[in-house]
């Protein structure tokens, strides 16, 4: 790629497109592969990719877009993330009976 690197190009991909990425390299070294989870990369895949592996992010791809799918818009999100509190609190309050 010229005048930029992977990172550079996950950082506006996940800026400007809002696109969940995941990162594929022969290298495996942590560092490596913190900074791709930083910049913005929901997986990553180390080189030669095992058929196994691929197969898990596939998966976990599909689980995050039926996820996103089944939110959808901010007042079921709100709705939802309300629904949770409560649950806890209703939760919290009841621990001292039984």
């Amino acid at each position: 790629m010229p005048n930029t690197d992977g990172f550079k190009l996950l950082e506006y991909i996940g800026l400007e497109m809002h696109l969940p990425v995941t990162m594929m390299s022969a290298d495996d070294s942590t560092s490596v592969v913190m900074k791709g989870v930083t910049h913005g990369a929901c997986d990553y895949l180390i080189k030669p990719v095992r058929l196994e592996a691929l197969c898990n992010i596939w998966q976990h791809v599909v689980r995050r877009r039926n996820d996103f799918e089944s939110l959808t818009s901010a007042d079921d999100v709100d709705q939802q993330q309300k629904a949770v509190e409560d649950a806890d609190y209703t939760s919290s309050a009841n621990e001292g009976y039984t």
